[in-house]
């Protein structure tokens, strides 16, 4: 298949010289913009049809001007110049995402507790001690040293280089989807209490101890999460098949 030829129909001007599109085009593929134009590019499309009123909007444009300082509208007109923008470009960026927290609330909501389900142990928590550096040999000793019942695991946390007076090597309750592959799955084969073996993950040594698993519910937090992570996967879906559909001109 031949692909259409560029012309040199300038799209902008910098200081004194013109910019064509295809000047323009080289430029975001040299640089890498390209990924990001494209999920714009989707998004843009997406969410043209989901409308926020326009009290929302006007709230949203107070706001703004209110945290910049931009009280009169000369000091208004002069930050939009310096920043190449005019108010409807302003505007489409201030309610980018409500957009998309409604579009993900229209989409995903009503499927919610049923993505819960599908995906619950992902946010159960765990409360463990942790302890950690780059040295192997270190960590050995400080295994045993906690194996053996010589220190305590708020002891050591507070002997190392620059840490402070109240350091503890607790961590959590947290969701097991914040802890490392390797680690979570010492933990899932721990007894409350045990101190396992060191763990390699990548250039750091770490030691743990399970404190205790806690199954987690269906609350507004995780909800959220859910119809995030809905969104976040379906835009690289849709963004990896765009991909494919991307030609450019000679």
């Amino acid at each position: 298949m031949s692909l259409p030829t560029h012309t040199d129909s300038t799209a902008m001007w910098v200081n004194e010289n013109p910019l064509s599109s295809h000047e323009l085009v080289q430029l975001i593929r040299r640089h890498g913009v390209l990924p990001l134009l494209i999920k714009n590019w989707i998004l843009e499309n997406t969410l043209a049809r989901t409308v926020i009123e326009k009290e929302i909007q006007q709230n949203l444009l107070k706001e703004y001007r209110n945290s910049n300082g931009l009280i009169s509208d000369e000091a208004y007109s002069d930050h939009l110049q310096k920043r190449h923008l005019d108010e409807p470009l302003l505007l489409k960026n201030l309610i980018r995402p409500h957009q998309v927290v409604q579009y993900r609330e229209e989409r995903w909501g009503p499927f919610a507790q049923s993505l819960y389900l599908q995906h619950k142990e992902r946010f159960d928590l765990v409360t463990y001690h942790r302890l950690e550096a780059s040295n192997p040999d270190v960590m050995q000793e400080i295994y045993f040293r906690l194996k053996d019942g010589e220190e305590s695991w708020e002891g050591l946390a507070r002997q190392f280089p620059g840490a402070p007076t109240e350091a503890t090597a607790l961590q959590g309750p947290i969701p097991v989807a914040e802890v490392e592959a390797p680690v979570l799955a010492t933990l899932r084969q721990s007894e409350p209490g045990h101190v396992a073996r060191p763990v390699q993950v990548g250039s750091q040594v770490i030691v743990v101890a399970l404190e205790q698993f806690q199954p987690s519910t269906f609350d507004d937090e995780v909800r959220t999460a859910l119809l995030r992570q809905a969104f976040d996967d379906w835009i690289s879906q849709e963004y990896s098949k765009m991909l494919n559909k991307i030609r450019f001109l000679k």
